[in-house]
């Protein structure tokens, strides 16, 4: 009886001294920064939040107008663009597809002759320019996926190599910048020789006698396929074949490379890729 009326008054003489001077017990919290949980670090890669709620509740409804102008393939206006300046990651894209990227063959023909080789007539001559270092080979690379190629060889000029680096890593940093999922951009054709151009005449019209692609300068860039990060082909992750915003942002980074004057950009509508040539 001694035991318990003494631990009930040390209880009481606890709580009063709690009382009086507020002491407050903080609760644990489970810091959701540092979880270990795979689904939830996969998740992070891909969603990027507002830095406050009250900029989420203000871009609600521009989110909403543009997931409505993407699914009609509407493109943002100049005047729309004013509209949205005081966010500097915003999607913006650009005012005119053809008008931003107008560089048809002949000026870009120009630049390949300057940068590049001398085309060769068939495949087995390649080997013999890249045993002189002239031509290198693209396959390998962290940035891009090269798509299967039946009319070009993957190769091109050091020049140009660099240039398709400097747009890929400039796609991947855009996208993360704006909150995008990270995806990578498709090559779809790269070199071309004498003997392939002629192949490809046989089933497209359109294919020039003289062109860009067999001097290993010029890459055709799809705007309707991009390839998930964390997969390729991946039934989870599957392959996405058209993305309103994603063809926005390679306008962008075209668009600013092509100001700086690094390269000739011509929209190609029928072949739903960016042609371009480094200069």
């Amino acid at each position: 009886m001694k035991f318990i009326a003494t631990f009930c008054v040390a209880m009481i003489l606890f709580a009063a001294l709690r009382h009086l001077f507020t002491i407050q017990v903080p609760m644990l919290t489970l810091n959701h920064t540092e979880t270990t949980n795979p689904s939830r670090q996969l998740t992070e890669v891909y969603v990027c939040d507002p830095e406050d709620e009250e900029e989420e509740i203000e871009e609600l409804g521009n989110e909403q107008a543009d997931e409505e102008m993407d699914e009609l393939g509407i493109e943002e206006t100049s005047e729309q663009t004013e509209e949205v300046k005081g966010n500097p990651h915003r999607v913006r894209g650009v005012h005119s597809w053809e008008a931003c990227f107008p560089d048809i063959n002949d000026i870009q023909l120009v630049a390949a002759q300057k940068n590049g080789i001398i085309p060769v007539q068939s495949r087995e001559e390649i080997q013999r320019l890249i045993e002189q270092h002239k031509l290198v080979n693209i396959c390998n690379s962290p940035f891009y996926i090269v798509d299967d190629l039946t009319h070009s060889m993957p190769y091109l000029v050091p020049k140009a190599q660099h240039l398709l680096n400097t747009i890929c890593l400039n796609f991947i940093d855009s996208l993360q910048v704006k909150g995008l999922p990270v995806h990578l951009p498709m090559v779809t054709s790269v070199l071309r020789t004498e003997e392939d151009v002629s192949r490809l005449q046989k089933g497209n019209g359109n294919a020039t006698t003289h062109s860009c692609h067999c001097y290993g300068t010029t890459v055709d860039i799809t705007y309707n396929r991009f390839v998930p990060l964390l997969g390729y082909y991946n039934l989870n992750v599957p392959l996405l074949r058209w993305d309103m915003k994603m063809k926005q942002v390679m306008a962008e980074v075209l668009n600013d490379l092509r100001q700086q004057g690094l390269c000739y950009v011509k929209y190609e509508k029928k072949q739903a890729c960016f042609h371009l040539t480094v200069r």
